[in-house]
């Protein structure tokens, strides 16, 4: 049985939780590793038994963690870890982003790759980033990487001269789950865009588009699920703000999902829907998979990027031009075709080529 030490964003995230979901059930003979807060106790829908959470909540841990960046390494916990191990696997969408902490990130990852030496790549895009030495200092990276998959072709453009490096659609389209019966609510899946570079400004605008498309939808004799994928990126501090714009009497007519780490309640949430008005990347893709309309509202390019892959025909709205975020454009939005998403999910079943022959399944 191999091992395995998953490199992830786990903060308690429904798209980078699902993500991991998703590895552990299709290697079920693999033990995994992941480094995370106590509050991943909490995580619950991952139906195997084959992840292993790992906690720097004890003294001595504490002590050897601070020991090790004093002098240079940033996680020597995962160092150890990873010598112990058959490889790494860094999962994840946006996780080679050119900011402050770009430079420890990616000392982290070449001591992984330097102690695991099995290093594959899951599910991710690049950038955004501004200078090219942060692109150059990858593409080194990457050539040493036993398997590179990006989820859209933007970035895989950017390294296609390595032999090592290919691309899918995300990798949440090849999740497996049957529609479920549709109940009448239009879920909204909300962010705080003054949590986010460059979007301070947009708030007002959001919210107030946000609430008028909300009355319209319930005017229309539909009722409204607001939905937090992150507690930590304060997803519930913007559905309270939301709520709070919203009169009274109409609060009958809504209701709230907060995720917490239950994976399959939160995908339930999201399969019941009529429809999805998504901020949030994966509240996208899984509308998507599930068969409902979308209504995207874009805030980066890795979103208008899938977008074009898929040749998305249906309207969208975007952070930095919200004209479009209203009930005419929304209503208009039908569901991705059965051909798009089988060649979608296919798709997206590339990312663990590499990883089953390394994995022999």
């Amino acid at each position: 049985m191999k091992k395995i030490l998953i490199k992830a964003y786990a903060q308690m995230n429904l798209g980078d939780d699902l993500f991991i979901k998703m590895l552990c059930e299709r290697y079920k003979e693999t033990e995994f590793y992941l480094y995370a807060t106590p509050e991943y106790e909490n995580l619950k829908g991952i139906d195997t038994e084959n992840l292993n959470i790992l906690y720097n909540d004890t003294f001595a841990k504490k002590i050897l963690f601070r020991l090790g960046r004093k002098f240079g390494i940033p996680n020597i916990l995962e160092d150890l870890k990873a010598r112990e191990l058959d490889g790494v696997v860094n999962i994840g969408g946006s996780i080679f982003i050119e900011n402050d902490f770009s430079e420890e990130d990616f000392k982290v990852r070449e001591r992984n790759l330097d102690f695991g030496k099995n290093y594959f790549i899951l599910g991710a895009n690049f950038g955004p980033y501004k200078n090219e030495g942060f692109r150059d200092m990858y593409h080194e990276f990457f050539k040493s990487c036993k398997d590179v998959c990006f989820r859209e072709r933007y970035s895989y453009e950017l390294f296609e001269d390595l032999e090592n490096v290919r691309y899918g659609n995300d990798i949440v389209f090849s999740l497996k789950m049957e529609p479920n019966e549709v109940e009448n609510y239009v879920l909204f899946s909300i962010v705080l865009p003054s949590g986010r570079p460059g979007f301070t400004g947009i708030e007002s605008e959001y919210f107030n588009r946000l609430k008028t498309l909300t009355l319209d939808i319930i005017k229309s004799g539909k009722k409204v699920k607001f939905m937090s994928f992150c507690q930590g990126e304060r997803d519930e501090e913007a559905i309270s703000k939301l709520l709070n714009m919203i009169p009274n009497e109409q609060h009958k007519h809504i209701t709230k999902y907060l995720y917490r780490g239950d994976i399959n309640e939160a995908l339930d949430i999201i399969n019941k829907a009529e429809s999805v008005v998504a901020t949030r990347f994966h509240a996208m893709i899984l509308g998507f998979i599930f068969k409902k309309p979308v209504f995207p509202i874009t805030y980066s390019k890795k979103m208008t990027n899938v977008l074009e892959d898929l040749d998305f025909k249906g309207n969208f709205a975007s952070l930095d031009n919200l004209k479009n975020l209203n009930y005419e454009k929304y209503k208009e939005n039908l569901a991705l075709s059965d051909e798009v998403l089988m060649k979608a999910s296919k798709d997206g079943e590339k990312h663990f080529l590499k990883l089953d022959e390394f994995l022999s399944i």
